[in-house]
C-alpha cells in the first residue's frame, strides 16, 4: 500500500511539542483526506473527504498495524512503538523536513563555493576560506590558478580533518590533484551522498578557516 503527503505547509513557529503541520493524504494514489496537527503535544488528526476516503484509510490502519513496529533507543535502552497510521504519517512529515534541510544546505554549500573554498564532510556540516574572488574568475587565469592550488595545498590540505572532503564542485579534479588531494577528500562534480531516511539532522555551517 503505497502512503502519501501531498501539498504539506509546516510551521515552525507553531510547533512546540509536536511539529504543526497540515496536509492531503494520498493513498494509493487516491487524494483519501486531510491530515493536520496542531503542533502542542496532541494526536495527528486525520480526516476523509469521502465514503471511498474513509475506506481506504481504513484499509491503511490495518496495513500499518502490520507493519513492525519502530525502534529507538534512549539513555542507552532500547524501546520499540507499535506502528500504526499516526505514527506512519508523522515519519513521512519528518523525512519530508529532513530532505528539505538537505536540499537547503546543498544549495548554501552551492552559492558559499562561488567566492570561498568550502571543506566538511557532506551533508553533515561545512567550514570555509574565503578567498575574495569569484572561483570562476580564478580558474580563467593561469596565474591566479597557480594560487588557488598553493592555497589548496598549504592552508587547505593540512587543517582537513579525517573524514573530510573539499565540497567545491567547482574545482577541476586537475586542481585538486595537483594540490595533493587523493580521491576520497573531494567531491566530484555530480557526485551527491544520500543518508537513509530519519537518520540524524546535523546539517550545519562551521566557522571560517
Amino acid at each position: 500500500m503505497k502512503i502519501e503527503l501531498k501539498n504539506i505547509h509546516y510551521s515552525e513557529q507553531l510547533s512546540e511539542e509536536t511539529a504543526a503541520f497540515s496536509a492531503s493524504l494520498y493513498i494509493n494514489g487516491y487524494k483519501a483526506g486531510t491530515v493536520s496537527n496542531q503542533g502542542h503535544g496532541g494526536a495527528t488528526n486525520y480526516t476523509p473527504f469521502n465514503e471511498k476516503g474513509r475506506q481506504l484509510i481504513k484499509e491503511a490502519k490495518a496495513y500499518c498495524k502490520s507493519l513492525p513496529p519502530e525502534k529507538y533507543t534512549v539513555g542507552g535502552e532500547e524501546h520499540q512503538l507499535d506502528m500504526n497510521l499516526e505514527l506512519y504519517m508523522d515519519n513521512l512529515l519528518t523525512d519530508y523536513l529532513k530532505e528539505k534541510d538537505l536540499q537547503q544546505f546543498r544549495k548554501e554549500i552551492k552559492k558559499t563555493s562561488n567566492t570561498q573554498i568550502v571543506i566538511g564532510i557532506p551533508d553533515q556540516y561545512f567550514r570555509t576560506l574565503n578567498i575574495k574572488m569569484a572561483i570562476s574568475v580564478i580558474l580563467n587565469d593561469p596565474t591566479r590558478k597557480s594560487l588557488l592550488i598553493a592555497i589548496l595545498k598549504d592552508n587547505i590540505l593540512p587543517r582537513m580533518q579525517e573524514d573530510e572532503r573539499v565540497l567545491n564542485t567547482n574545482i577541476p579534479v586537475e586542481v585538486l590533484k595537483q594540490a595533493g588531494l587523493k580521491e576520497n577528500q573531494y567531491v566530484q562534480q555530480g557526485t551527491e551522498i544520500r543518508k537513509e531516511a530519519r537518520q540524524k539532522n546535523a546539517h550545519h555551517k562551521g566557522k571560517s578557516l
